[in-house]
């Protein structure tokens, strides 16, 4: 993945450095047709005035010649002074061509120098250029990688959160099955208890039932003792009188034996006494069975 940023940060850099060798390549193209205009401009120039210096006649010679010999009445230039205009000019013309060439050799140095200078500032500003770029570019490295570190920690985290949630899950899960089988064996339990409880309810419905017939059983139980109590006292009321009673019988008898000691013996007076004891025992036994019963 860098090497990839890095050739896409390079690739501005390789497109700026083509453009730069096509400039360099046109202008290098384009100047000697520039310097063969020139050099074809200043000998036409040259030409023009060579023309005109021989148009001119003498008025051009006129400084090195005599201007009284140089033209006759008739107006006809001399045969001698036409040699020496001729080698004249032939010598200004050969002295200006030196001095031509000698000026295009210094004016195509100069602009050769202007030009590899031009192409130098243009070489310095791309190659800034491509610097500023690829500095640009570094960074945007620099920050994509930063990013793609912050991005890896990111997933990393987010996959350890991932992990920790999964374990949750799990324990969740877990959690689940243990409620699911606590609530089954609760159901078992709520069943099992209901079970009991209607049998419970049952025995209770039983033992209610038992409870009201022993009541009931109690409450005749009750009423009978109430009632032999009632006879009881009844029974000690008569008891008492009938005491009272053979307590006046046995009083009158002994009156009566009183009176008949003459005709009984004390033999005859025991036996009617413990006759007469007997019965009122064998009264009460019988008086209380009944009572009883």
């Amino acid at each position: 993945m860098r090497i990839t940023q890095l050739s896409e940060a390079l690739h501005p850099l390789l497109l700026a450095l083509l453009a730069l060798q096509l400039i360099s390549i046109s202008s290098s193209t384009a100047m000697p047709t520039q310097l063969h205009q020139e050099r074809s401009n200043d000998d036409s120039n040259r030409m023009d005035d060579m023309d005109d210096g021989v148009g001119s006649g003498c008025t051009n010679s006129g400084d090195n010649i005599n201007s009284s010999k140089c033209e006759d009445k008739s107006g006809m230039m001399p045969p001698c002074n036409a040699r020496q205009t001729a080698t004249n000019i032939a010598q200004k013309a050969a002295t200006e061509a030196e001095q031509a060439y000698g000026t295009q050799q210094a004016a195509a140095a100069e602009v050769a120098r202007m030009v590899k200078k031009q192409l130098a500032d243009r070489a310095y500003a791309a190659a800034k250029a491509a610097e500023a770029a690829l500095s640009g570019k570094q960074q945007n490295v620099e920050q994509l990688e930063q990013e793609i570190s912050e991005a890896e920690a990111a997933l990393q985290q987010q996959a350890e959160s991932i992990t920790g949630t999964q374990d949750n899950l799990n324990i969740a899960s877990m959690t689940v099955k243990d409620a699911q089988q606590l609530s089954q064996s609760l159901k078992k339990a709520i069943n099992l208890a209901q079970e009991n409880l209607a049998h419970a309810k049952a025995v209770a419905a039983g033992a209610q039932h038992e409870l009201e017939s022993k009541s009931q059983l109690l409450e005749q139980s009750q009423c009978r003792i109430d009632g032999l109590k009632k006879r009881l006292c009844e029974a000690r009321r008569e008891m008492q009188n009938i005491k009272k009673s053979a307590y006046k019988a046995v009083c009158a008898a002994a009156e009566a034996c009183k009176k008949a000691r003459d005709r009984r013996t004390v033999t005859e007076k025991g036996r009617i006494k413990r006759r007469i004891q007997q019965q009122i025992q064998q009264r009460q036994q019988s008086h209380n069975s009944g009572v009883l019963w």
